[in-house]
């Protein structure tokens, strides 16, 4: 019981230091919009980059909103990977399918 209790209190530390971070994508004809919030309040001045499309700029910065718009060129639907590092250095992952409409 006592080793139970020691590691279900060694859980809820580490959950409870946690931060509660999302990247929000919307996917547009011409790009993406991303949003970054950390524990629910916008992410300003987050970095944002592409990490598996080389011919994009490698990063972007968000608005006092925690958005910003990536330009994307894509000749053919594909998954994208994006990451936001924000100003107090957490790291967040995140993939998006961008479809190609076909005209």
């Amino acid at each position: 019981m006592k080793k139970t209790n020691i590691v279900l209190s060694s859980v809820m530390i580490a959950f409870s230091s946690m931060s509660f971070a999302d990247i929000s994508v919307s996917d547009t004809q011409n790009g993406a919009w991303i949003k970054v919030t950390d524990n629910g309040q916008p992410s300003a001045n987050a970095v944002v980059s592409i990490e598996n499309q080389p011919q994009v700029r490698s990063t972007f910065q968000t608005d006092d909103s925690g958005r910003v718009f990536i330009p994307l060129s894509l000749n053919s639907s594909r998954s994208i990977k994006y990451k936001a590092v924000t100003e107090d250095g957490n790291e967040f992952n995140r993939y998006a399918f961008h479809g190609v409409q076909k005209r």
